[in-house]
C-alpha cells in the first residue's frame, strides 16, 4: 500500500472540502446579470448572490467584490463556497448578511485593462459593477460598507484595487494570492505581459498593488491592512508580507494546510475573514438597527427584540457581553439619530 505524500494529501483535503461546501444548498441565491458599461458600452457580465430575506425586508446590505482567479469567470465554485462561509459566520453571530459581486475578469486579464486585447476588468469593476450595483441593490452604497476580495490572479487584483483605489474599499481579503512581481510575471505568464502589460513594467505598475503600495504608502497606512490567507503560493505571500512590513504597513497574515484551492481556503479562514471584515465595515447610521436606511421606531422594537432574546446583534457596544450597557448605548445613540 502506497502512502499518499504530502502535496497530494493535501490536495486529495482539498477536494473533499471544496465538495462538502458545494454539497449544502446555500439559503441566499446566486443570480446571472448583466449590465451595460457607462461609456465603452460593452455588456458587462457578473453573477451576484443575495441574501436570505433580501426579498421580503428592506434591508440595506454590505457589498463584497469577489475576484477569480485566472481560467475563471463570474461562475463557477466560487459561487457556492464564498456565499456558503458567509452563511456559516452569518450564523455564527460573527457578520450580518452580506451581498457579494463576482466580477468577469475575462479569464486572463489579471484585473486590468488590457494594453493589446478587448478585456477592460478594471473599468468594469470601478466604472460599472460598483456604481451599477448601488444603483440596482439595496446596498450600503458607501467605501465602509464596501469590501474587495479575491483568490490566486483575483488576489493580485484584490490587493490592487485596494491599495489604487483607497477611498472606494473598507478592507481587502486575499486568498492565496498570485503576487506577481514584473520579473515573475515576465518569466511566469510571458504571452499575458505580453497582451496584458504591452511587455512594459510602466504598463504594469498601474495594475499591481507591488507599486501601488510604494506610491501611496502614508494614505494606506490610515488604512486596515489587507488580510492575506495563504495556501500553496507561500513564496509570493511571504514576500508581499515582508513588503508591507517595510512599509510600515503589516498585514494580517496567515498560513494554511490547504494546497491552491478557494474551498479549502474559505473552509479553513472564511469565518475569520469574515470576523476580519466586520470589525472593518460600518453599516450606516449605527442606531439604523434593521438598515433599512432609516432610523425610526421600528428600529427600536428591533433592538428590544434582539435584546430580549440575547442574540449577538444585540451586543451593540462589541464588548462580547449582552448586558444593560447595551441597551443604554442604544438607546443614546437613536436618541442623537444620524
Amino acid at each position: 500500500m502506497h502512502l499518499l505524500n504530502r502535496a497530494s494529501f493535501a490536495i486529495l483535503i482539498s477536494l473533499v472540502f471544496t465538495a462538502a461546501a458545494v454539497a449544502q444548498p446555500l439559503r441566499g441565491r446566486v443570480e446571472a446579470r448583466t449590465t451595460t458599461h457607462p461609456t465603452m458600452g460593452h455588456t458587462v457580465s457578473f453573477n451576484i448572490y443575495l441574501p436570505e430575506g433580501y426579498d421580503s425586508s428592506t434591508q440595506r446590505y454590505p457589498v463584497i467584490f469577489h475576484l477569480h482567479g485566472i481560467g475563471g469567470n463570474q461562475g463557477g465554485v466560487q459561487n457556492t463556497v464564498v456565499p456558503r462561509a458567509f452563511e456559516a459566520a452569518r450564523s455564527s453571530g460573527i457578520i450580518g448578511p452580506v451581498i457579494i459581486v463576482f466580477p468577469n475578469g475575462y479569464t486572463d486579464a489579471w484585473w486590468a485593462n488590457s494594453a493589446n486585447s478587448y478585456k477592460p476588468a478594471e473599468s468594469d469593476v470601478i466604472n460599472a459593477l460598483i456604481p451599477h450595483v448601488d444603483g440596482t441593490f439595496r446596498t450600503f452604497a458607501s467605501r465602509d460598507s464596501r469590501v474587495i476580495e479575491g483568490f490566486s490572479m483575483g488576489g493580485f487584483g484584490a490587493t490592487k484595487f485596494y491599495t489604487k483605489f483607497p477611498d472606494l474599499f473598507a478592507c481587502c481579503v486575499e486568498y492565496d494570492g498570485a503576487l506577481a512581481t514584473w520579473q515573475t510575471m515576465q518569466t511566469a505568464h510571458a504571452s499575458l505581459a505580453a497582451e496584458i502589460f504591452n511587455n512594459d513594467v510602466n504598463v504594469y505598475n498601474q495594475y499591481s498593488a507591488w507599486y501601488w503600495t510604494g506610491a501611496s504608502a502614508a494614505t494606506l497606512r490610515q488604512h486596515p491592512p489587507i488580510r492575506m490567507v495563504v495556501g500553496q503560493l507561500v513564496g509570493g505571500n511571504r514576500q508581499f508580507r515582508d513588503h508591507l512590513t517595510t512599509l510600515q504597513w503589516p498585514a494580517d497574515y496567515v498560513e494554511t494546510t490547504c494546497g491552491h484551492d478557494i474551498g479549502c481556503l474559505m473552509t479553513a479562514q472564511g469565518q475569520q475573514s469574515a470576523a476580519f471584515i466586520a470589525s472593518h465595515i460600518q453599516l450606516g447610521c449605527a442606531a439604523d438597527f434593521n438598515h433599512d436606511g432609516a432610523t425610526d421606531f421600528f428600529d427600536y422594537l428591533d433592538f428590544v427584540a434582539a435584546f430580549s432574546s440575547n442574540t449577538a446583534a444585540a451586543d451593540f457596544n462589541a464588548d462580547t457581553v449582552i448586558d444593560f450597557f447595551d441597551y443604554l448605548d442604544y438607546v443614546a445613540s437613536f436618541s442623537t439619530s444620524c
